[in-house]
């Protein structure tokens, strides 16, 4: 099986999930266009498809899979994500990150979010040699199904011939639709 049909096929069967929730993620700055779709698949599981594009680094689609829980305010996730990058100025490749997400719901509609994976060698293909990434932000809940945010990402490419490379990094604006 091919890297493009492995790939059409994970984001088949994320669309093709009985999901009971799902979310839709969109951010911009002058540079980047980001969007996300998230599916809860039980209460515990969800999956999510997210396609970033970058003036200065290129393009990555990526699918995702994480085990959720629930603590009082906080909320954890814990899994892996599968990234194809498609790179300006340096070599292609993918990568598995292992990683999670995290959210510290403050009150008054207020939380604080992020996000983080690392891609060690071994589980980075084609020309990349590793990766991490980085996503923060800061989310107002306008109404239970709409949400804005302020964030910022940074997302590094390594490789071992090459210099390493950042394919996204900066602030951005964004908003949030639940469904």
């Amino acid at each position: 099986m091919t890297r493009k049909s492995l790939l059409a096929a994970i984001l088949l069967s994320a669309f093709s999930i009985n999901a009971s929730a799902t979310d839709f993620t969109f951010g911009l700055n002058d540079d980047m266009l980001s969007t996300e779709l998230q599916f809860d698949v039980n209460k515990d599981v969800n999956a999510s498809v997210e396609y970033i594009y970058a003036d200065t680094g290129g393009q990555m689609l990526s699918g995702a899979m994480h085990v959720a829980h629930d603590a009082g305010i906080h909320h954890f996730e814990l899994g892996a994500k599968f990234s194809q990058v498609w790179s300006d100025r340096s070599p292609n490749g993918n990568f598995v990150g292992i990683g999670g997400r995290y959210a510290l719901h403050l009150g008054s509609n207020v939380s604080l979010q992020g996000s983080g994976y690392y891609s060690p060698s071994v589980l980075s293909f084609g020309d990349i040699d590793g990766s991490w990434q980085f996503d923060g932000k800061v989310q107002y809940a306008l109404n239970p199904a709409l949400a804005l945010f302020v964030g910022y990402r940074n997302i590094r490419l390594q490789y071992d011939e090459q210099s390493n490379s950042t394919l996204d990094s900066g602030f951005y604006l964004g908003a949030k639709a639940s469904f």
